[in-house]
């Protein structure tokens, strides 16, 4: 079964630091595209909103996610550069449907 991981991270910056703040995103995942365990990751700018930002990352499972959050750019431009801008910060995780126990209830 294909049991991938899939992130959506919605942030938000001042629309001051924005600019910077997408610059800082691409750097942050053409270094995460380079792990092993990356399938993909895509930084979008909102159109109307120039302080906010999704970024859609996919993994091939939870260890390549645990890997990803150990690795030395994920705290230094991660926690060190990316999320001192950030003003408001959600992120989902989502696996696929089948690899989920439904809730009784």
């Amino acid at each position: 079964m294909d049991d991938h991981v899939l992130l959506v991270a919605e942030m938000v910056c001042r629309p001051e630091d924005a600019d910077e703040f997408g610059r800082l995103l691409e750097d942050f995942g053409a270094a995460c595209r380079a792990e092993d365990g990356c399938l993909s990751f895509e930084v979008l700018r909102s159109g109307g909103t120039p302080g906010r930002f999704v970024s859609i990352e996919r993994y091939t499972d939870g260890a390549a996610f645990a890997a990803h959050r150990a690795s030395e750019h994920f705290r230094e431009v991660g926690l060190g550069r990316v999320m001192p801008l950030t003003t408001a910060r959600e992120v989902r995780m989502y696996v696929p449907a089948g690899d989920v126990t439904p809730a009784a209830g």
